[in-house]
């Protein structure tokens, strides 16, 4: 019923990117494709999936041959399908040769080609494009002169219906020097007449490392770090979202240096902008390790979202290596993980993304593959003890510290009392040192497990809930009976670190169990726990989220 972000040996590698075959005359129909940075000096190599949990590697879809532009230093590969030209396209970016048969020199854009998800790509030659020839030619682009040094390109349709190709523009003059007197790195787009021809008169700059906005009006403060800017803007990926008839257009990319990366989202109204960074607190930071601070995860980023039934996902790759690396050969040791994205509106009635994530605990299997589904959402929900119990059921984890500022991007559930022996306050001396949160179905519904989240926030975690009671009937208890857990713990010792008193966001206790017909679900807590490093003086306890999975 579940999975977890373990950096396994199948899917070690970085900048994943996750299609569906959707062509039903393919053999491949039905499977999901991942392609990323895995074989630099050969190519790539793609793997397949039915389930976005089980790998199998479907081989070297992609080499360089004699007489191509492109030899070697193969990086982020993003693919997508036309079905107009039956074709796959991939974009990718390599280097050449010099004399000397060396890999050197700039990053080219490129196109490839292939009739099947699993290749041969080959260069592709469609509008007068040859095998020694980039995919941007700059020489074409009027007022620019000499070419320019690219990577991750990420392709997508707009909600206009065109195509378009956002990439990195690699040390960019245009933008702040970096600290080693090189040039920071920003995102571009342009619209493409068709997947092997850019419209040059639609190239945008998107991104201005350091900033909200491209004309650097107003600074986006977590990018940077002791008066210095943190230099990248890559790795972008656009999301297209349509609520109540406003399409937005999420801008993600990821920034810091490749140990530390994260991912933020731009915003805007249109596929080539003008984008504006949302601030931390607007919900800006979609994937990070927080204040660079975690022990347990470390540089997420690289991402791609990919729709599984209703739900989304994003994946990306983490250090495998989850303590702090220092740049060398460690950080490029990378593996893939996947977490949940849902669709929000932040204080500023702005529609925003929101990753539940990144995870390293147990989380439900994707919906649309599993027997068992979280079916929360489906409840009544009523407490006699706190406030803000609708967010326990709105599926969004509390994984980021957005801040507060008037409003908060992701809620917790939340009470308080005053620990025995002490003295409370007028305003909180009648408060109960204990909470019953209800979930009523209304009917009886089949469940096998249960997952209560804990808080973001060290200082008010639980470490066990206290007594979980479920009304249920079956064969024997015709007109009903109730069950019972006491006393189910959680796992502080994987979930949190007492000596820094810091959690590690996304961690849950779990109760599994055989298959029931449940109608109600009653989970009491109560404050007051002592945890290793805190004395609390007012009791408080708060919950991310509570997970049902049934049917």
């Amino acid at each position: 019923m579940f999975y977890r972000n373990d950096n396994t040996t199948t899917l070690q590698f970085a900048d994943p990117q996750v299609i569906y075959v959707t062509d039903k005359n393919s053999t491949e129909y039905g499977y999901y494709y991942m392609y990323g940075t895995n074989a630099a000096s050969l190519g790539y190599y793609a793997y397949k999936s039915k389930d976005l949990e089980n790998w199998s590697q479907a081989g070297l879809v992609f080499k360089p041959t004699d007489g191509m532009l492109t030899q070697g230093d193969f990086y982020a590969p993003e693919v997508i399908y036309d079905k107009d030209t039956d074709q796959y396209y991939m974009f990718y970016s390599g280097k050449g040769k010099d004399s000397t048969g060396k890999v050197s020199g700039i990053n080219y854009l490129c196109v490839a080609t292939s009739k099947e998800p699993y290749g041969p790509f080959a260069p592709c030659t469609e509008s007068g494009l040859t095998v020694n020839e980039p995919l941007l030619d700059t020489s074409k682009v009027p007022n620019i002169s000499g070419a320019w040094n690219c990577i991750d390109a990420s392709p997508f349709i707009g909600a206009d219906g065109e195509k378009y190709l956002l990439f990195c523009r690699v040390e960019d003059p245009g933008c702040h020097k970096k600290s080693n007197g090189e040039y920071a790195d920003s995102v571009w787009g342009m619209r493409m007449k068709s997947w092997s021809e850019p419209d040059y008169t639609t190239l945008t700059r998107l991104t201005m490392p350091g900033y909200r906005t491209v004309d650097r009006s107003e600074k986006a403060e977590y990018e940077w770090q002791n008066g210095t800017i943190t230099e990248r803007n890559e790795a972008p990926h656009m999301y297209v979202s349509r609520k109540n008839g406003k399409v937005t257009y999420h801008l993600t990319f990821s920034i810091n240096g490749t140990a530390d990366y994260a991912v933020i989202q731009a915003v805007g109204d249109s596929p080539l902008g003008s984008y504006k960074k949302l601030t931390k607190n607007e919900g800006g930071i979609l994937l990070a390790e927080e204040e660079l601070n975690w022990d347990h995860i470390q540089g997420p980023g690289h991402h791609c979202f990919i729709q599984a039934g209703n739900e989304l996902f994003i994946f990306y790759h983490e250090q495998v290596s989850r303590d702090k690396v220092q740049e060398g050969e460690a950080v490029w040791k990378r593996f893939v993980a996947k977490d949940r994205v849902l669709l929000t509106e932040n204080g500023n009635g702005q529609a925003v993304l929101v990753v539940n994530g990144p995870t390293w605990s147990l989380q439900p299997k994707v919906e649309a593959y599993a027997k068992y589904h979280n079916i929360a959402s489906q409840a009544t929900v009523k407490v006699d003890n706190g406030w803000n119990e609708k967010a326990l059921t709105d599926g969004i984890l509390s994984i980021q510290n957005y801040g507060y500022n008037g409003f908060q991007l992701v809620d917790e559930y939340m009470f308080w009392s005053v620990p025995a022996g002490q003295q409370a306050s007028a305003a909180y001396k009648n408060q109960s040192a204990k909470a019953t949160i209800t979930l009523d179905f209304g009917e009886y519904r089949e469940i096998t497990g249960l997952m209560i989240y804990n808080s973001r926030s060290y200082n008010d975690a639980f470490q066990e809930i206290e007594r979980i009671e479920f009304d249920y009937t079956d064969e024997t208890h015709l007109q009903g009976a109730t069950a019972y857990i006491e006393q189910l713990p959680f796992d502080m010792e994987s979930y949190a670190n007492t000596s820094k008193k810091m959690m590690r966001p996304g961690g849950s206790a779990v109760a599994t169990f055989a298959p029931m017909k449940v109608k109600q679900i009653r989970i009491t807590i109560k404050t007051g726990d002592t945890k290793p490093g805190y004395e609390p003086y007012y009791g408080m306890v708060k919950l991310s989220a509570i997970v049902v999975l049934g049917k």
